[in-house]
């Protein structure tokens, strides 16, 4: 291929140094040739692409043990680290989450802003 992989723009960072596959026989690539040329020796037809939202990683709540993050954001047992994603859901909202992903986070701020004051 030649000039820029565009599977390789689509599925990292500037600042990748590894693209994880999802290919069983080649689960990681660390350039954009070994990309392409995964991407080639598996077939497009063999090939399942999808994206998605990690949710309900990092359950907010007063429950010490089901609970990691405190109800204001805090990571339970830190000082300064504060939770304010999509891991505060419960579960996927089953729609596009990125209103719903902002509104943990604007509520985190506001509340780590008021705490803080500023």
């Amino acid at each position: 291929m030649c000039g820029p992989s565009p599977t390789w723009d689509a599925s990292s960072s500037p600042q990748a140094r590894e693209v994880l596959t999802g290919i069983p026989a080649h689960p990681s690539v660390t350039s954009p040739a070994d990309l392409d040329d995964v991407v080639r020796r598996t077939g497009r037809h063999r090939l399942h692409l999808s994206a998605f939202h990690p949710t309900g990683t990092a359950a907010l709540g007063a429950d010490d043990p089901h609970s990691p993050v405190l109800p204001e954001g805090q990571l339970r047992g830190t000082e300064g680290v504060l939770v304010a994603d999509a891991g505060l859901l419960p579960s996927s909202p089953g729609v596009n989450p990125r209103i719903t992903m902002m509104a943990p986070g604007h509520a985190v701020t506001e509340q780590a802003v008021r705490r803080d004051g500023g």
